[in-house]
């Protein structure tokens, strides 16, 4: 539990504001971040940040203060007279360096380390995709950018999610490696039952597999081949 979280949580009369700054905090997900403050909507971000505290020991982001001060920056633009906000053009989508994570790539394992380097071509691919909007000659052409953009973010986002829950673990001494061998192989085994698996749940399956391999661990041919259908190789 986040004590800090918990006593926002139990009062009965809540600012929304403080709420948020809590969320700015504890929370990596951006996207989300940027939602939760132009919708204003409390519902979400009260539940958000139930799932946070229920985390546990959840680190701080770093960039938190940046987050929040761009948030303010545009409720401020966007007020007129005390009224609600209206939007009158697409919102900003918040950025970030990689590098500014203070993450460094050779202190993970290697299964993290190909996790870094996705993370570090989506940065790019996000940021062409930004430049591209600034010239798209069409709403639809915007539309299609953006939503590729968010797409983008949307993996980043599922990428760090990954590497900040190792390193939490790794701090806490709940896990040696991030390596659990029963629960690599329940995830597999349950994914692998499931049809048309998207992207992102591919590349989990990949990461839980590049961890038994590098442990020595055996699978079943069944296991493997199916395995193998994803694009996934298999072998001790």
């Amino acid at each position: 539990m986040n004590p800090e979280i918990d006593q926002y949580l139990q009062k009965k009369e809540k600012d929304f504001n403080e709420g948020f700054a809590l969320f700015c905090r504890y929370s990596r997900n951006e996207s989300l971040m940027s939602w939760i403050g132009r919708k204003k909507d409390e519902a979400r971000l009260i539940y958000e940040l139930g799932k946070l505290s229920r985390l546990g020991a959840c680190t701080e982001n770093p960039l938190a203060d940046r987050h929040l001060s761009i948030y303010n920056r545009s409720a401020a633009s966007a007020n007129h007279g005390g009224k609600a906000p209206v939007m009158t053009s697409e919102p900003d989508i918040i950025f970030r360096t990689y590098d500014e994570r203070k993450t460094r790539r050779a202190d993970l394992p290697e299964h993290l380390q190909k996790v870094y380097d996705d993370i570090a071509g989506d940065y790019k691919l996000r940021r062409s995709y930004h430049e591209k909007m600034k010239t798209a000659m069409t709403d639809k052409d915007r539309a299609e950018l953006r939503a590729k953009v968010l797409e983008t973010q949307e993996r980043i986002d599922s990428g760090w999610e990954t590497i900040d829950k190792w390193l939490l673990e790794k701090e806490s001494g709940k896990v040696e490696e991030s390596f659990k061998e029963s629960t690599c192989r329940s995830y597999i085994s349950k994914m692998l039952r499931k049809k048309d698996l998207k992207p992102d749940q591919i590349e989990k399956i990949r990461i839980r597999a590049d961890a038994l391999k590098q442990h020595g661990c055996i699978l079943s041919d069944e296991i493997t081949d199916k395995l193998k259908t994803l694009g996934i190789t298999y072998r001790v």
